[in-house]
């Protein structure tokens, strides 16, 4: 299976002079957990909820304090990026082993086409067939049935 066969087609992505502040409250308000950096039309960078969390305070109501940067300051720079022909088990692969939950999809000039999160994989998984059950024939026997060697 391929990267355009998972991937979500609609992603918001932000500029990298937006304050984090601003995005965080974009990623809270749409419920996602990150967000493309685009810049020229071309992926600059991917701002994640853990590069928020990371980098704000709290205030002692509970609020959130959010240092005054923007997102080109937070980002991670030059993310993982698959094409639309990437197979899915290479895009989970280079999600375990470099334990990120996003891999941007970009066309052939860098430009953001999609984007895969490792929810989109996960609800893969739950779309497979059922495989059946291996049955399994075995005995519980009590330590008093057994007799004792000697």
């Amino acid at each position: 299976m391929k990267a355009n066969a998972v991937m979500k087609l609609q992603v918001v992505t932000v500029p990298p002079d937006l304050q984090v502040e601003a995005a965080h409250a974009l990623m809270l308000k749409l419920g996602v957990r990150h967000l493309p950096v685009v810049s020229s039309n071309k992926l600059a960078g991917i701002l994640s909820d853990r590069d928020v969390l990371l980098a704000v305070g709290r205030r002692g109501d509970g609020s959130f304090a959010y240092p005054p940067i923007a997102v080109g300051q937070l980002m991670s720079l030059a993310p993982v990026s698959a094409g639309r022909d990437a197979s899915v088990a290479d895009i989970a692969k280079a999600m375990v082993d470099s334990k990120f939950d996003a891999v941007p999809i970009v066309a052939g000039g860098g430009e953001l086409v999609g984007l895969v999160t490792s929810t989109d994989l996960i609800r893969l998984l739950t779309e497979l067939p059922s495989e059946p059950r291996p049955a399994f024939d075995f005995e519980i026997k009590r330590s008093t049935e057994l007799h004792a060697r000697a």
